[in-house]
């Protein structure tokens, strides 16, 4: 496993993502995941399955303090107010009285900025959370949350694959001191099949899916949370430790289309130009 050090966190690079798994498929997913030896999770309110997750936590006998949890909030109002009433239902869902990680999921232009930031702030302030971030913000929103507000943000979290390279926003994130996190990693499932992945996998025995994670894992301060439905997904996902790739293969991966974004909800930013 590969570990990334930050604000005074120990976190493995490689979590397990859970949209948009549900009641029993998501507990199953989690406790294979535990069991295969992931130990960073990601969930949010707005997935509707943190109760899943914390059942899973819980019944796994795992300690608390050995495993990265990392949730989400307003998705749909980011009032401070909704924000403490989320993160406080979340809590009782994951069965736990603290996260590692609590992110503001999408940025909303009803709600003052500072308002939500602040309300992190106050959560983090009251050891409910050890760090907060932010999720599919641009990089005019990363500026104004960490230069006019001063925000402590440990990552943004976005989507990123090798159909969608966005090393604009990655640099800016690292020059204002906040890691990537990757989600969709491997593109919904366009990865999968895709011939030069596939080829460049061909090399080291690996799958398409196995090249586009061990991609983001050879970043700097970069997180990645692929998610699987399936016990040998998450294996296959997990076995990523023993290769690394070259800089043809990274050159082969700049030749693929950058225009694939998938996550775009009638809400989403003005996004950052793909170059």
């Amino acid at each position: 496993m590969n570990y990334i050090e930050h604000k005074g966190a120990r976190v493995p690079a490689l979590g397990l993502g859970t949209y948009p798994m549900e009641g029993q498929q998501c507990y199953d997913a989690v406790r294979w995941a535990l069991d295969i030896g992931y130990r960073h999770i990601d969930t949010a309110e707005s997935y509707h399955n943190e109760d899943a997750v914390g059942r899973a936590l819980e019944d796994s006998g795992i300690p608390r303090d050995e495993i990265f949890l990392t949730t989400k909030c307003a998705i749909f109002r980011a009032t401070a107010e909704n924000v403490a009433t989320e993160f406080s239902a979340s809590l009782d869902k994951l069965r736990t009285d603290y996260v590692d990680l609590l992110l503001y999921h999408w940025p909303r232009q009803e709600t003052p900025m500072d308002e939500t930031l602040g309300a992190l702030a106050e959560a983090k302030a009251a050891s409910r959370t050890r760090h907060i971030g932010v999720g599919n913000f641009t990089i005019s929103l990363m500026r104004e949350a960490v230069e006019v507000y001063k925000a402590d943000l440990f990552t943004n979290q976005f989507e990123s694959h090798p159909l969608l390279r966005q090393p604009k926003v990655e640099a800016e994130a690292h020059r204002l001191g906040i890691t990537v996190t990757a989600h969709s990693p491997i593109a919904r499932g366009r990865a999968v099949d895709n011939p030069v992945l596939e080829k460049i996998g061909g090399k080291y025995g690996k799958s398409a899916p196995q090249v586009a994670i061990r991609w983001q894992l050879d970043k700097a301060n970069t997180f990645l949370v692929p998610k699987s439905t399936r016990r040998e997904g998450l294996v296959a996902n997990f076995d990523v430790f023993d290769f690394a790739l070259d800089d043809e293969d990274r050159a082969m991966i700049e030749t693929l289309p950058n225009n694939m974004r998938g996550s775009r909800p009638p809400f989403e930013p003005d996004w950052d130009p793909i170059d």
